[in-house]
């Protein structure tokens, strides 16, 4: 099997357990994220968040992890938010001041990112990045949906890439390439209790 086909292959797995996800643990996750954010004990993300002037995250999709409500949180304390665009094969990140319908349009993909008219981002300028991704492994290298548009655009960045996951999304054998993105700082979410079976 070619690393391409491991790579699909672990991608169909994930996507299949992400649609199992019950849309109550969701909506209680989709709360609690600021806080469990917040909480990280990380003193490079401490800092980092201390000087903060701008975030990039996602509009989440197909089972990712939803980052809405920590990207009103950001908002709220007078933090840049900017979220990903993809067009001409390219990504690049735009501001959005709110997450008003009016601002975003559904893209190529068909995940919301911001309009066309939206103020295009300089990477440098970018303190911190929530980024998605369908698995990582134990060092926090990051199997994407397979366009590799974040791999490029962050790969030489000095952003701060933080990641979070569903406890099934690590994945201790995910095939690395050179051109993979590894997360600074890995955040797993339980997905059920320890009493479960």
């Amino acid at each position: 099997m070619s690393i391409a086909e491991e790579k699909q292959m672990i991608r169909q797995q994930i996507r299949e357990r992400r649609a199992q996800l019950d849309d109550g643990f969701i909506r209680d996750l989709r709360e609690a994220l600021p806080d469990y954010f917040m909480s990280i004990d990380d003193a490079e993300l401490t800092g980092r968040l201390e000087k903060a002037g701008r975030i990039a995250l996602y509009r989440s999709s197909k089972g990712e992890v939803p980052v809405d409500a920590l990207a009103k949180y950001f908002m709220r304390k007078g933090i840049k938010c900017c979220f990903p665009r993809i067009a001409g094969g390219r990504m690049t990140f735009c501001d959005c001041a709110s997450l008003d319908d009016g601002l975003f349009e559904r893209g190529e993909f068909g995940i919301l990112q911001p309009r066309s008219d939206a103020g295009v981002v300089m990477k440098e300028d970018i303190d911190i990045a929530v980024i998605p991704g369908v698995a990582y492994n134990d060092e926090g290298y990051r199997l994407g949906q397979g366009g590799g548009y974040y791999d490029r655009f962050f790969g030489d960045a000095k952003t701060l890439l933080v990641a979070f996951c569903y406890d099934f999304q690590m994945y201790s054998a995910i095939p690395v390439e050179a051109h993979d993105l590894c997360a600074d700082i890995l955040i797993p979410i339980a997905t059920k209790d320890e009493d479960d079976d």
